[in-house]
């Protein structure tokens, strides 16, 4: 038999291993060097259902309910501009931060490019710095580390 204290222990780091997270700092810059705009994006690979973090919502949950076609979050930049956060968030041990790039500004627009869409990328995040360069490459979006000076 198991003693109760022994069992109580248990239950508290079952509980403890299940959806843990830490506060994670992002320090992302990112360069455009498309010929078009693009729009940057912060989330998570799996959005928090019952109370979305602010600053983390993906724009799929902030569009709902609004009929406003101005554009809700994330960051555009122009063609051979740089854009820069700092973001604080709590990533769960089975989550993600993930940067979204959509080769669009219009917010309709954001929403009709799919995950798989050559015009869509989403890069994975370790906290920490993140400097990266917005390029197309086969066709597709993709980074490629900072090159300065081209």
């Amino acid at each position: 038999m198991i003693k109760p204290f022994v069992r109580g222990a248990m239950i508290l780091m079952s509980l403890a291993a299940v959806g843990c997270s830490s506060s994670q700092t992002f320090d992302v810059t990112v360069t455009n060097r498309l010929s078009d705009p693009i729009t940057v994006w912060m989330t998570k690979e799996l959005p928090d259902k019952d109370q979305p973090e602010e600053g983390w919502v993906p724009p799929e949950l902030l569009a709902v309910g609004t009929t406003d076609t101005e554009k809700l979050g994330g960051v555009a930049i122009e063609p051979g501009e740089t854009g820069h956060t700092v973001l604080k968030g709590h990533i769960g041990n089975d989550n993600v931060a993930v940067l979204r790039v959509y080769r669009a500004t219009d917010l309709n627009m954001i929403l009709a490019t799919n995950r798989g869409s050559p015009n869509r990328l989403e890069i994975p995040l370790d906290s920490g710095v993140t400097d990266i360069d917005i390029i197309k490459q086969d066709g597709q979006l993709a980074s490629q580390p900072h090159q300065q000076g081209k």
